[in-house]
């Protein structure tokens, strides 16, 4: 049987870490790219 999307067992010490999650890998280069684009738009926006 393959246990693969059971669901974890939730306990006090592993209540944070599973609650955590994986934020994905590519994460800091959208927040980078955003950060830049809006620095862009407000210069050219700003009169």
């Amino acid at each position: 049987m393959d246990k693969v999307h059971e669901r974890p067992v939730v306990t006090e010490a592993n209540k944070e870490a599973l609650r955590a999650g994986h934020t994905g890998d590519h994460l800091r280069y959208i927040l980078i790219a955003s950060c830049a684009l809006f620095i862009v738009i407000a210069l050219f926006v700003r009169p």
